[in-house]
């Protein structure tokens, strides 16, 4: 597995935190979107709340996708993207961003 950047996709995030950019959740659907269209598999995500000027990680935004790497095989990309869409819609707060991981197999 390789690092798959943003770049590579063209997609622009919702907003960039330094160098790490950051989506919405709206965004970050259509990020799997892009990720699907590029066989691009999402190791991990983590949500951030943006509050006074910091950013603060959620502890109950976060997912490792990578135990789908044995368990899914070559099918791994797709059953990434899958748990990822999954994840994103269970997060209740619209004031949350996220970060991921993005890699190609």
């Amino acid at each position: 597995m390789k690092d798959f950047e943003l770049k590579d996709i063209k997609m622009e995030p919702t907003l960039l935190w330094g160098d790490k950019p950051l989506f919405s959740l709206g965004d970050a659907i259509k990020l799997l979107g892009f990720c699907k269209l590029n066989d691009a598999a999402v190791l991990g995500i983590e949500g951030f709340k943006i509050v006074g000027g910091k950013r603060i990680p959620d502890m109950d935004c976060i997912a490792d996708f990578s135990v789908l790497v044995k368990s899914a095989g070559k099918n791994f990309s797709a059953a990434s993207r899958d748990a990822a869409e999954c994840f994103i819609n269970s997060i209740d707060d619209s004031n949350i961003f996220l970060e991921f991981v993005l890699v190609k197999t």
